[in-house]
């Protein structure tokens, strides 16, 4: 599998300026976070720090200038299996962040080597006196001899890595590169620089429970509110159907009391027709009347 570039981590072409950069890199870290309970806690820093790398090289011009040219215009393209922003090959993803890592520590070598000449080049030199200027091109060379030792310590150890050797000594080399790289990028994400890998899992342990609190303490902020509004909703349903009840009451008393004023005013007809009545038949028959008026009255 042709090793990953720089530019095919981030998404990015290769004419992409300094904000598109950032811009992907901040993508990528939050595609990987939303992903980060997918994933171990090593094949998320290791993920994390290729992230990384491929932000300082290429938001660095000099060291992207560097990479460019030797990543070369025929390099062929690889391909990358990503999901929200992170790779699913593990072994895949150990060996670039080892590759990668050796690339920039060249390539910040060879960077402070250009802006060393750079800066010699601006200078006046009629004002400088040699011994000035061998004792600065010294301190340029025995910098640049131990950055380039350094180089070649880690390319050895991810030759070694990859060509072989023993279990415990890639083991050994592996454990040490991702420590570094695990405690540099905590510190630059956090602020935080923890002295060893317990010290790491120690403090991210701490910052997880923090982020369950917070998350908790939300949840049950959101669940109160809930609480309360279906508690108003009823309250208000309750008011509703208690008022509805209450007119409804009020309206059947009305009707009641109307009917009830009706049958006595029947009454007092029929009274009154009955002491006018002529004959005792008609008499009998509206005290019959009067008797069902009252039965009507006394019913509920």
């Amino acid at each position: 599998m042709p090793k990953l570039t720089l530019y095919e981590l981030l998404g990015l072409p290769l004419s992409a300026g300094a904000g598109e950069v950032r811009s992907a890199f901040r993508r990528e870290m939050s595609a990987l976070e939303s992903s980060r309970s997918e994933l171990s806690p090593q094949d998320f820093r290791e993920r994390q720090q290729l992230l990384q790398v491929a932000n300082d090289t290429l938001g660095d011009p000099v060291m992207r200038a560097r990479y460019d040219t030797e990543l070369g215009a025929n390099r062929p393209v690889g391909r990358a299996d990503r999901t929200g922003g992170a790779l699913v090959n593990r072994d895949q993803v150990r060996a670039d962040v080892l590759g990668l890592r050796a690339d920039a520590i060249s390539l910040r070598a060879d960077a402070m080597l250009a802006r060393a000449d750079l800066d010699l080049g601006m200078s006046p030199g009629r004002e400088r006196s040699v011994a000035a200027g061998v004792l600065n091109a010294s301190n340029i060379v025995v910098r640049a001899i131990g950055l380039l030792f350094v180089v070649g310590l880690v390319a050895f150890g991810v030759t070694r890595c990859a060509v072989g050797g023993s279990v415990d000594k890639r083991a050994v080399i592996e454990a040490r590169a991702a420590e570094q790289v695990a405690l540099q990028d905590y510190f630059q994400t956090y602020g935080v620089r923890p002295a060893n890998m317990a010290e790491l899992e120690l403090m991210e342990t701490e910052r997880r429970r923090r982020e369950n609190e917070a998350r908790q303490s939300e949840q049950e902020q959101r669940r109160r509110e809930d609480d309360q509004r279906r508690w108003e909703q009823e309250s208000r349903r309750l008011a509703e159907e208690t008022s509805r009840n209450l007119r409804e009451a009020d309206d059947e008393a009305r009707r009641q009391a109307e009917r009830a004023l009706q049958l006595k005013f029947r009454e007092e007809e029929l009274r009154l027709e009955m002491q006018l009545a002529r004959s005792e038949s008609e008499r009998r028959r509206l005290e019959l009347k009067i008797k069902q008026i009252r039965e009507q009255r006394e019913q509920p």
